[in-house]
């Protein structure tokens, strides 16, 4: 007749408990007697019940294990109904180290390297479930129990054998709580892994000092032969921390990784890692955050009113998942997420947007976009900053060509820029495109090397410029010119290209310092391949302005360099071609 949860109860109530094979339906459980326990029966003595956990706690004798009473615990399962009872999880301490058969043979003593206090049989005697169909059950697990400082029972950790190699674990659904943090130290193999708080900065040991942390998971395995020991271990340390005005952590959990193997003046091979739901600015995102940098990062779930109370107008265009990146140390944060319809920048397209939000702590919210541009067929990260007149692009690239910025506004401003610098390559080039009132801006700087004839060597750093409006697009190009021979000093000259963008021409001026003979002021100009200034009549008066009018090379002539020379008085003139 099957057994029914009352009947349990009552039986209890007398200090003993007698179950009977023929009690349970379920051949499983049946089984579980003749094999694993020797008798249609089992017996307990010294009888503890819990109805709220259908648990029996006492003594009871499995013939395989040897003749004495042996503490064991027994976990009733019920049916649909809660009516009747279907099974049993029996947890029996056994006499020895190494069990006997029918049990699994292993030696468990190793074990007690790592603090066990006793072997533990656990059997499994309930029905087979749905998801067990064609699947084979392992009806008998090995454990051992381990006594932990400030806590009133032996806690129960299951063992598995593996090539020599043991792995203890053990699963606490509830939390099973400790005293503090330190107290994982006591886990097994865990020893110094009380240095786990080490790892979290000092404005947070208080928080830690307070916490009181409930162990959730552990796995550590050990192996005899080189003594090494690997874990990891889960722990929830608060429901809730406040960190600061409008910041929050919740359900903060932290997860232990361990490796005796890296073991220095203590435990070196440990590694923490925390994750947490972060409360900030009104957003809320699940974390990991990284130690001891107290920065966290996750996914937002939902930033619709981070957007409508940034006021980007990109609602229309959609935001895909949302990155999450805070700094817990001042509530700063950064929001990125990817753009779904493309929005098109200053009437350029831009691959790849990417929306960016940030703000937190003491900063207003900041709104920029990201992305890819293609310049020349090289492809050149961009952003873009929202202002009073729209959208606008910024650009920055080590090394392009000039040529190929060139042709790159001709296709997007409607205007190249003055070829006479097109055999230039730009580095460290930064440009924007920004709307104005009557149409936009094109505006770059960067520095390049001039190929001068003559041998001559030049730098410059150029700005250039293209507007746009209701009339034709205004195009200039201006900088700063250095001249240098092999021995000479350094001449910096104000460069202005002629401002048509087929002009193939620019000029440089310089106003020289009080004092400075022909000779002197020519130096840096003469082609290293001539006589050096030596012969130069010096007998004119100071020179005041030097200028030099380049013609780049056409299919109709070739390079030259006129350099023009002004004194009181005098001028000098010097032609330069190749």
């Amino acid at each position: 007749m099957p057994l029914s949860v009352e009947e349990i109860a009552e039986r209890a109530r007398t200090g003993s408990l007698r179950l009977q094979a023929e009690e349970f339906t379920d051949p499983a459980v049946r089984g579980a007697f003749s094999t694993y326990l020797g008798s249609a029966e089992l017996s307990f003595s010294d009888v503890e019940f819990s109805a709220e956990s259908m648990t029996v706690r006492g003594h009871c004798t499995v013939p395989a294990l040897g003749p004495e009473p042996c503490p064991a615990v027994a976990e009733f399962l019920a049916d649909a109904s809660a009516r009747t009872v279907v099974g049993f999880i029996l947890v029996v301490d056994a006499p020895k180290w190494r069990l006997p058969e029918p049990f699994p043979t292993h030696d468990l003593s190793p074990l007690r390297a790592l603090g066990a206090q006793s072997p533990v049989v656990v059997l499994d005697a309930t029905p087979h479930t749905n998801k067990e169909t064609g699947q084979e059950r392992i009806p008998v697990v090995l454990g051992a129990r381990w006594e932990l400082p400030g806590l009133d029972e032996p806690v129960l950790f299951l063992a598995a054998v593996h090539e020599g190699a043991f792995t203890v674990s053990a699963r606490f659904p509830d939390g099973l709580t400790l005293p503090s943090l330190r107290y994982v130290a006591d886990l097994p193999g865990c020893t110094g892994a009380d240095a786990v708080t080490e790892h979290f900065p000092a404005e947070w040991q208080g928080l830690l000092a307070s916490a009181l942390p409930a162990l959730r998971e552990v796995t550590v395995s050990y192996a005899p032969g080189d003594g090494r020991v690997t874990g990891e271990l889960e722990v929830d340390l608060a429901h809730e921390w406040p960190l600061l005005a409008g910041v929050t952590l919740s359900r903060v959990r932290a997860r232990v990784v361990l490796d005796s193997a890296a073991r220095q003046n203590g435990w070196g091979g440990l590694s923490v890692e925390l994750s947490a739901h972060l409360s900030v600015g009104g957003l809320e995102s699940d974390v990991t955050v990284d130690l001891p940098a107290l920065t966290a990062h996750g996914e937002l779930a939902d930033g619709s009113g981070l957007f409508e109370q940034a006021t980007t107008g990109l609602d229309k265009n959609g935001v895909g998942r949302l990155s999450f990146l805070c700094d817990l140390r001042d509530g700063a944060f950064v929001v990125a997420g990817a753009l779904l319809s493309p929005l098109e920048i200053a009437g350029i397209q831009i691959e790849d947007q990417t929306v960016l939000v940030s703000g937190g702590g003491d900063r207003a919210l900041e709104v920029t976009l990201a992305g890819t541009l293609v310049v020349g067929g090289t492809r050149i990260g961009v952003k873009a900053d929202r202002s009073a007149q729209g959208w606008g692009l910024t650009v920055e690239a080590d090394r392009i060509a000039f040529r190929d910025i060139s042709a790159w506004t001709e296709r997007t401003m409607g205007s190249g820029l003055p070829a006479s610098l097109a055999e230039l390559t730009l580095r460290e080039l930064c440009f924007e495109v920004v709307p104005t009132p009557s149409g936009r801006l094109f505006a770059a700087a960067g520095s390049a090397e001039f190929p001068l004839p003559g041998g001559l060597r030049a730098r410059a750093h150029l700005t250039t410029r293209i507007s746009t409006g209701d009339g034709p697009a205004d195009v200039e190009a201006t900088g700063s010119l250095l001249l240098s021979g092999p021995d000479s000093s350094l001449m910096e000259l104000d460069l202005v290209a002629d401002k048509d963008p087929d002009a193939t021409s620019w000029t440089a001026t310089w106003a020289a310092q009080e004092g400075i003979t022909l000779g002197e002021a020519l130096a840096p100009l003469l082609p290293t391949t001539d006589s050096p200034p030596a012969g130069l009549p010096n007998l004119l008066p100071a020179v005041e302005k030097v200028a030099l009018r380049y013609t780049a090379p056409t299919a109709a002539g070739a390079t030259s360099l006129v350099l023009t020379t002004d004194a009181r008085r005098a001028r000098a003139v010097l032609v330069v071609t190749d």
